[in-house]
């Protein structure tokens, strides 16, 4: 299955990266390099794994490490990851309602 990491999800990705850096450039790194392996190779392979979150948009949720949020949409043969949180931010809370819009997950 083809993985896709929308833009928003890279700003994600982004800031969770600059908030790990400020205790540890080789945490941040590792971490980085540990979640997008993870995506790759075994959310490609399993996308089952994740759970239904938000049936109405068809976002899936899968948690990471027991703190991280990854959101993505299944289309057709490939994973879309719409965003990918820290557990605690209110905006996981946000995505459960059906009139919180998301990313258009093709065009990012």
């Amino acid at each position: 299955m083809k993985i896709y990491i929308t833009e928003n999800a890279e700003n994600n990705l982004w800031q969770i990266y600059r908030y790990h850096v400020d205790y540890s450039h080789n945490f941040a790194d590792e971490f980085q390099h540990k979640i997008t392996t993870f995506i790759f190779e075994n959310l490609a392979k399993y996308p089952e794994m994740g759970t239904l979150f938000n049936e109405e948009k068809s976002l899936y949720r899968l948690v990471y490490e027991g703190r991280y949020n990854i959101y993505y949409v299944a289309q057709d043969d490939a994973l879309y990851i719409v965003y990918i949180l820290d557990g605690r931010l209110q905006l996981n809370a946000d995505i459960a309602e059906s009139d919180t819009p998301l990313c258009d997950a093709r065009n990012s």
